[in-house]
């Protein structure tokens, strides 16, 4: 009789426990704001796929809801949960191009630039495109919405993505040298240098642009270059390599 009593008190409880947990989530897909409350609950879940139904619901079944505009940016905010970044991304840019001026717009954008962060390549031999969309989005976030509290976060990104294409355009430069192609060489190093002349490797790259020049036959670029070297960089460990 004890172990029964015990086992009807325990199956009692876990019912309680079972129907308090459904009655604290409670469905209303009747309305727009119940069926965006469930979209939300499905999300914190992790439900993504099924979030973005009752999104789009609202979309469809609610073309008038105020909602609309959070409705879309939740949307965009489940693929980069998700980690589907590209496609967050694109949403995000759906997103600024219909409702520009909106106040979401600053942190819509601070989450487009997150999105290529997350696909920027671990080293400058692989893709960089999203690292070059690292720098296009936060320069358009800090020279838009200057007082955004992503600001400082943002320049801490674009100089870190500056830094990687910098690397990408010294490495081509560097492989057109050792392959004797010195046209293309020295053309990259001045690229390098225009682009990043407060680079560490500003001084070498101007350096060897030098050496290229003249290795391509362009004897009086190489020289007016020189002058412009000596100026900027007077006690420069390069100058063995313009001789």
């Amino acid at each position: 009789k004890y172990l029964v009593s015990l086992f009807i008190i325990l199956c009692t409880g876990c019912a309680a426990v079972l129907f308090s947990g459904c009655a604290s989530h409670q469905k209303n897909l009747t309305t727009d704001r119940g069926t965006l409350d469930e979209a939300n609950y499905l999300q914190e879940k992790g439900f993504y796929d099924e979030a973005r139904k009752q999104y789009l619901r609202i979309k469809t079944e609610f073309p008038q809801s105020s909602l609309q505009v959070e409705t879309d940016l939740k949307i965009a905010d489940s693929y980069y949960q998700e980690e589907s970044y590209q496609t967050a991304a694109n949403s995000y840019e759906d997103f600024l191009k219909t409702y520009p001026g909106r106040p979401e717009v600053p942190e819509a954008l601070y989450k487009l630039g997150m999105c290529y962060v997350k696909q920027m390549p671990s080293t400058a031999q692989r893709d960089t495109r999203p690292t070059a969309k690292v720098v296009d989005k936060f320069t358009r976030l800090i020279v838009d919405y200057p007082d955004s509290k992503h600001a400082a976060e943002a320049q801490g990104y674009i100089e870190k993505a500056r830094s990687q294409l910098a690397d990408k355009i010294y490495q081509i430069a560097r492989f057109y040298e050792r392959m004797g192609e010195y046209d293309s060489a020295a053309r990259r190093y001045a690229d390098f240098y225009d682009q990043y002349s407060s680079n560490t490797l500003a001084e070498e790259a101007l350096a060897r642009e030098i050496k290229n020049l003249k290795l391509s036959g362009q004897k009086e670029k190489a020289e007016a270059l020189v002058t412009k070297f000596q100026e900027k960089f007077p006690k420069s460990k390069f100058t063995s390599i313009i001789k």
